[in-house]
């Protein structure tokens, strides 16, 4: 064998099997072929921290020299028992890429997010690191950021996104906003202002003096493109290569860039369905000839009666918002659950003012429900309590512990 064909074999070895382009093939498909190319299952990562400082626990982690994607990461949260190491990693990987959509790397409307131009951040490329991050959640079976702006995102999958209509509304700074109203409701270019068509030069159009009436439409389309997209390339850019540095990710979902477009961006995804929650779930009786069998199948029919109140809109929370409390997760995962959600029961004393619907925490795919609730009102209110009293997450803080509350230890196995 040549040297030129040891080459070759070794290149074959070392890119990733992704899915042809011009395939019809879904992004689970997608990313189970990624992961089960790139993801090393016998090293593990040992990640222990408190919920109160999870980005910096994970820009720990991703800084640290040994760091590297492939490695599947163990998660415990300090103070609580891990049931699920699978749950707890999804549910770090959410909270963590909530919380870096509100570092000071991307600014506008929550779901419609664009990069911010910081030049101090680029210089430490903390852009880079977000990408890392969004690519280690990805590989790991994690969620996406479900955060950048629709337009923008096109526009980095190479894309030519109509920009006519895009709403000046999505702009938080605030001279930038008021200067694309003025542009969009601009009905005779010689009315233009000074400072107006000064700023516009600035942003790339140096003839907006010469320009007629007729061309606004093109050059508001220009000017918002370099405003959400060219002014902050080099941020851009950054971003991409950490998500490149995860084998190539930034490359396969340019490839598949509709496929990857819910998981990305907050682009509006169809509401979860009853027959789709109840999907996600397996009802786990005792025996049939258990004297507890009658009660938890009446707790059960409370449920179902329960869920569709729910869907109807008749509780004030959602599906979704119920399959964050149980499972860690807004969304499903781009990988689906690794089981079903198992609906067990049990036995409860005394009056409703003491029950507690679950007992168990989003590290396991677990829901109790009590039986002996009287009907599905009964356990409305008490998903309802349940969910209220779980808003937020208590930072559990052992005496002794400082500053540095998370440890990261590589294991191979």
């Amino acid at each position: 064998m040549t040297s030129l064909d040891k080459e070759s074999q070794l290149s074959e070895q070392t890119q990733p099997r992704v899915c042809n382009p011009s395939e019809e093939v879904d992004l689970k498909t997608i990313l189970m072929l990624f992961c089960q190319e790139n993801v090393d299952q016998n090293l593990e990562t040992h990640i222990q921290l408190r919920r109160g400082d999870l980005l910096h626990c994970a820009l720990q982690a991703v800084r640290r020299p040994g760091f590297h994607f492939r490695t599947t990461p163990t998660i415990s949260f300090i103070g609580e028992e891990t049931h699920s190491h699978e749950e707890a990693l999804r549910e770090f990987f959410r909270l963590t890429l909530l919380e870096l959509q509100q570092t000071s790397l991307f600014e506008g409307l929550p779901g419609r997010l664009f990069l911010t131009y910081d030049l101090s951040a680029l210089e430490d490329r903390k852009y880079y690191e977000a990408g890392v991050l969004v690519g280690w959640s990805l590989t790991q079976g994690g969620p996406g950021p479900h955060c950048l702006h629709p337009a923008l995102y096109k526009l980095m999958c190479g894309q030519n996104p109509s920009l006519e209509d895009f709403s000046w509304k999505d702009i938080v700074d605030v001279e930038a906003q008021n200067r694309l109203h003025q542009l969009q409701s601009c009905r005779d270019v010689k009315m233009l202002s000074p400072s107006l068509c000064d700023w516009l030069s600035s942003c790339g159009t140096p003839d907006i003096h010469s320009a007629h009436t007729d061309e606004v439409t093109d050059i508001y389309s220009c000017v918002v493109k370099h405003y959400i997209y060219h002014r902050v390339s080099s941020m851009i850019s950054q971003f991409t290569e950490g998500l490149n540095s995860c084998s190539g990710l930034w490359d396969m979902i340019q490839s598949h860039w509709e496929v990857f477009k819910p998981v990305m961006t907050g682009a509006q995804q169809h509401p979860l369905t009853l027959e789709e929650f109840k999907q996600l779930f397996t009802v786990c009786y005792s025996p049939p000839d258990s004297p507890l069998r009658a009660a938890e199948e009446a707790a059960a029919a409370h449920w179902e009666t329960a869920l569709a109140l729910i869907s109807d809109g008749q509780a004030d929370f959602s599906l979704e918002e119920l399959l964050c409390f149980i499972t860690g997760a807004d969304h499903r995962p781009p990988l689906g659950f690794p089981e079903l959600i198992s609906l067990r029961f049990y036995t409860q004393e005394g009056s409703m003012s003491g029950v507690h619907l679950l007992n168990a925490s989003t590290c396991a795919l677990d829901l109790l429900l009590p039986i002996g609730v009287a009907g599905a009102a009964d356990v409305l209110v008490l998903l309802s309590r349940a969910m209220h009293k779980a808003v937020g997450f208590t930072c559990v803080q052992k005496e002794g512990e400082g500053e540095n509350s998370c440890t990261d230890v590589i294991t191979g196995l």
